[in-house]
């Protein structure tokens, strides 16, 4: 952002500066970024580096998040297959983990290749992702992605873990461009 040399992707004193997140609760999402100011950085989701961001907006925001929280749950990061040599939503869940949260990796999996970035609301709509969910009954999650554009992919996998016996306490994500 400022140009000068870090080792880390932004420098702390650009992450201070203009990376400070701000908790927002909107329609049951809780997120912590104007999609606007962070749209650039997590198009980095499609790069091979995209997880060093991932991990770095996840520490500033999720890990103070998460460090507040005193309570057992489980995260599950929606479909977090591993491309480009990582997972983004899985980097995502790792920052939170503590003594009282415990991410699910590849428990909730989308049967569909839909890809939804770019695409309209009637697209989504008419693609679903048709979740498919392998893990545990009876336990309480947070739920994670990076984004929430229209809310329809938090809204199906929550539906899909509900139907498995999944009570989904909390969704969280990165940015919600729903304001």
């Amino acid at each position: 952002m400022c140009g000068k040399f870090s080792f880390d992707i932004v420098c702390k004193k650009c992450q201070n500066e203009y990376l400070k997140p701000k908790i927002r609760k909107k329609d049951g999402i809780i997120s912590f970024y104007d999609y606007e100011s962070i749209e650039y950085l997590l198009k980095y989701k499609y790069h091979k580096f995209g997880h060093r961001v991932f991990k770095m907006l996840s520490q500033n925001s999720l890990r103070v998040f998460a460090s507040r929280i005193e309570e057992k749950f489980f995260i599950i990061p929606i479909d977090d297959k591993i491309d480009k040599g990582y997972s983004h939503t899985a980097v995502m869940a790792n920052t939170m983990k503590n003594k009282y949260l415990k991410p699910l990796f590849n428990v909730l999996c989308s049967t569909s290749n839909v890809q939804y970035a770019g695409k309209s609301l009637q697209f989504r709509l008419e693609n679903p992702r048709n979740f498919k969910y392998k893990g545990p009954e009876n336990i309480d999650v947070i739920l994670l992605d990076d984004i929430s554009t229209t809310g329809l992919t938090l809204k199906e996998a929550k539906e899909c873990l509900e139907k498995s016996g999944v009570n989904v306490a909390l969704s969280v994500v990165l940015a919600n461009l729903r304001k």
